[in-house]
Protein backbone atom coordinates (compact mmCIF):
# COMPACT_ATOMS: atom_id res chain seq x y z
CA UNK A 1 0.00 0.00 0.00
CA UNK A 2 1.21 3.46 -1.24
CA UNK A 3 1.59 6.43 1.27
CA UNK A 4 0.96 10.16 0.04
CA UNK A 5 4.54 10.34 -0.17
CA UNK A 6 4.61 7.41 -2.79
CA UNK A 7 6.81 4.81 0.09
CA UNK A 8 5.24 1.83 0.26
CA UNK A 9 4.02 1.09 4.10
CA UNK A 10 3.96 -2.14 5.13
CA UNK A 11 0.65 -3.81 6.11
CA UNK A 12 -0.94 -3.96 9.71
CA UNK A 13 -0.68 -7.29 11.34
CA UNK A 14 -2.29 -9.97 11.90
CA UNK A 15 -3.69 -10.08 15.78
CA UNK A 16 -4.63 -13.50 16.70
CA UNK A 17 -7.32 -13.73 19.49
CA UNK A 18 -5.72 -15.15 22.31
CA UNK A 19 -7.76 -18.15 23.08
CA UNK A 20 -9.34 -20.10 19.88
CA UNK A 21 -11.40 -23.09 21.01
CA UNK A 22 -13.43 -24.85 17.99
CA UNK A 23 -15.88 -27.53 18.72
CA UNK A 24 -16.51 -30.55 16.01
CA UNK A 25 -19.98 -31.63 16.24
CA UNK A 26 -20.18 -34.38 13.70
CA UNK A 27 -21.80 -37.48 12.82
CA UNK A 28 -21.16 -39.98 9.18
CA UNK A 29 -23.27 -37.05 7.37
CA UNK A 30 -22.95 -33.48 8.83
CA UNK A 31 -20.25 -31.22 10.78
CA UNK A 32 -20.79 -28.41 12.47
CA UNK A 33 -18.42 -25.89 13.66
CA UNK A 34 -18.46 -23.18 16.39
CA UNK A 35 -15.68 -21.14 18.08
CA UNK A 36 -15.35 -19.27 21.71
CA UNK A 37 -13.20 -16.28 21.48
CA UNK A 38 -12.19 -14.24 24.27
CA UNK A 39 -14.93 -11.85 22.51
CA UNK A 40 -17.57 -14.19 21.04
CA UNK A 41 -19.45 -17.32 22.72
CA UNK A 42 -20.22 -20.35 20.95
CA UNK A 43 -20.67 -18.63 17.06
CA UNK A 44 -20.93 -20.46 13.98
CA UNK A 45 -18.18 -21.03 11.80
CA UNK A 46 -19.42 -23.57 9.23
CA UNK A 47 -21.39 -26.26 8.00
CA UNK A 48 -20.07 -29.44 6.21
CA UNK A 49 -22.56 -32.07 4.61
CA UNK A 50 -21.95 -35.55 3.32
CA UNK A 51 -25.00 -36.93 1.57
CA UNK A 52 -24.14 -40.04 1.27
CA UNK A 53 -23.60 -40.71 5.06
CA UNK A 54 -27.67 -41.01 5.34
CA UNK A 55 -27.73 -43.56 2.29
CA UNK A 56 -28.23 -47.41 3.18
CA UNK A 57 -25.39 -49.60 2.36
CA UNK A 58 -27.54 -50.99 -0.26
CA UNK A 59 -27.80 -47.98 -1.95
CA UNK A 60 -24.58 -46.98 -2.13
CA UNK A 61 -23.76 -50.45 -3.46
CA UNK A 62 -26.29 -51.14 -5.50
CA UNK A 63 -24.07 -50.54 -9.04
CA UNK A 64 -21.96 -53.48 -7.89
CA UNK A 65 -22.24 -56.83 -10.11
CA UNK A 66 -23.16 -59.66 -8.47
CA UNK A 67 -20.49 -62.20 -8.30
CA UNK A 68 -20.71 -65.53 -10.63
CA UNK A 69 -19.49 -69.20 -10.61
CA UNK A 70 -17.48 -70.75 -13.36
CA UNK A 71 -20.89 -71.67 -14.41
CA UNK A 72 -21.87 -67.85 -15.09
CA UNK A 73 -24.77 -67.89 -12.41
CA UNK A 74 -24.53 -65.49 -9.78
CA UNK A 75 -23.75 -66.36 -6.43
CA UNK A 76 -24.89 -64.08 -3.43
CA UNK A 77 -22.44 -61.95 -1.75
CA UNK A 78 -24.78 -61.05 0.69
CA UNK A 79 -23.05 -63.42 3.67
CA UNK A 80 -19.37 -62.38 1.91
CA UNK A 81 -19.17 -59.15 2.69
CA UNK A 82 -15.71 -57.97 3.31
CA UNK A 83 -15.89 -54.28 1.86
CA UNK A 84 -18.49 -52.26 2.87
CA UNK A 85 -19.46 -49.07 1.07
CA UNK A 86 -20.80 -46.53 4.04
CA UNK A 87 -17.74 -47.40 6.61
CA UNK A 88 -15.34 -46.04 3.18
CA UNK A 89 -18.02 -42.93 3.40
CA UNK A 90 -17.81 -42.05 7.01
CA UNK A 91 -14.06 -42.40 6.48
CA UNK A 92 -13.55 -40.02 3.89
CA UNK A 93 -16.09 -37.65 5.59
CA UNK A 94 -13.94 -37.61 8.42
CA UNK A 95 -11.00 -36.77 6.26
CA UNK A 96 -11.99 -33.98 4.89
CA UNK A 97 -13.64 -32.85 8.58
CA UNK A 98 -9.73 -33.46 9.38
CA UNK A 99 -8.31 -31.38 6.67
CA UNK A 100 -10.75 -28.32 7.25
CA UNK A 101 -9.55 -28.17 11.07
CA UNK A 102 -5.95 -28.64 10.67
CA UNK A 103 -6.39 -25.78 7.60
CA UNK A 104 -8.04 -23.77 10.33
CA UNK A 105 -5.17 -24.43 12.89
CA UNK A 106 -2.42 -23.99 10.27
CA UNK A 107 -4.20 -20.34 9.80
CA UNK A 108 -4.21 -19.57 13.73
CA UNK A 109 -7.99 -19.75 13.31
CA UNK A 110 -8.01 -22.52 16.06
CA UNK A 111 -5.88 -23.75 19.02
CA UNK A 112 -7.71 -25.56 20.87
CA UNK A 113 -10.52 -28.41 20.57
CA UNK A 114 -14.06 -29.84 21.42
CA UNK A 115 -14.85 -32.93 19.87
CA UNK A 116 -18.41 -34.33 20.17
CA UNK A 117 -19.42 -37.09 18.01
CA UNK A 118 -21.48 -40.19 16.98
CA UNK A 119 -18.81 -42.87 19.31
CA UNK A 120 -17.87 -44.79 15.91
CA UNK A 121 -17.60 -41.43 13.89
CA UNK A 122 -15.62 -40.06 16.80
CA UNK A 123 -13.15 -43.00 16.24
CA UNK A 124 -12.78 -42.28 12.37
CA UNK A 125 -12.20 -38.37 12.96
CA UNK A 126 -9.54 -38.98 15.97
CA UNK A 127 -8.15 -41.66 12.97
CA UNK A 128 -8.35 -38.99 10.14
CA UNK A 129 -6.59 -35.67 12.21
CA UNK A 130 -2.54 -35.23 12.39
CA UNK A 131 -0.83 -35.76 15.42
CA UNK A 132 -0.75 -32.02 15.56
CA UNK A 133 -4.09 -31.29 15.41
CA UNK A 134 -4.66 -34.63 18.10
CA UNK A 135 -2.56 -32.32 20.53
CA UNK A 136 -5.06 -29.68 20.10
CA UNK A 137 -7.96 -31.42 21.05
CA UNK A 138 -9.21 -30.75 24.95
CA UNK A 139 -12.35 -32.66 25.43
CA UNK A 140 -13.74 -35.98 23.30
CA UNK A 141 -17.53 -36.23 23.70
CA UNK A 142 -19.38 -39.59 22.48
CA UNK A 143 -22.93 -38.19 21.81
CA UNK A 144 -24.15 -36.38 18.71
CA UNK A 145 -25.24 -32.60 18.88
CA UNK A 146 -26.04 -31.92 15.72
CA UNK A 147 -29.28 -31.18 15.76
CA UNK A 148 -30.95 -28.04 17.96
CA UNK A 149 -30.68 -24.47 18.70
CA UNK A 150 -27.12 -22.91 19.11
CA UNK A 151 -27.81 -21.61 22.60
CA UNK A 152 -28.82 -25.77 23.42
CA UNK A 153 -26.28 -27.34 21.78
CA UNK A 154 -23.95 -25.32 24.06
CA UNK A 155 -25.85 -25.56 26.91
CA UNK A 156 -25.61 -30.06 26.46
CA UNK A 157 -21.65 -29.63 25.69
CA UNK A 158 -20.96 -27.47 28.47
CA UNK A 159 -22.98 -29.72 31.12
CA UNK A 160 -21.33 -32.90 29.24
CA UNK A 161 -17.68 -31.30 29.86
CA UNK A 162 -18.75 -30.29 33.21
CA UNK A 163 -19.98 -33.70 34.16
CA UNK A 164 -16.47 -35.42 32.65
CA UNK A 165 -14.65 -33.16 35.22
CA UNK A 166 -16.73 -34.24 38.22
Amino acid sequence: MRTETGNFKSPSPIVFESSIRWYVLANRSEAVFYKDTDTDKFKFVQRMTDPNGKLKESELDSDRPGRTNSGGMSISNSLDRTFHHHELEAKEFAKKIAVSVTEAARDGRVNELVLACEPHFLGLLRSALPDSIKSLVKEEINHEYTYGSDEAIRGQILNAIEKRRV
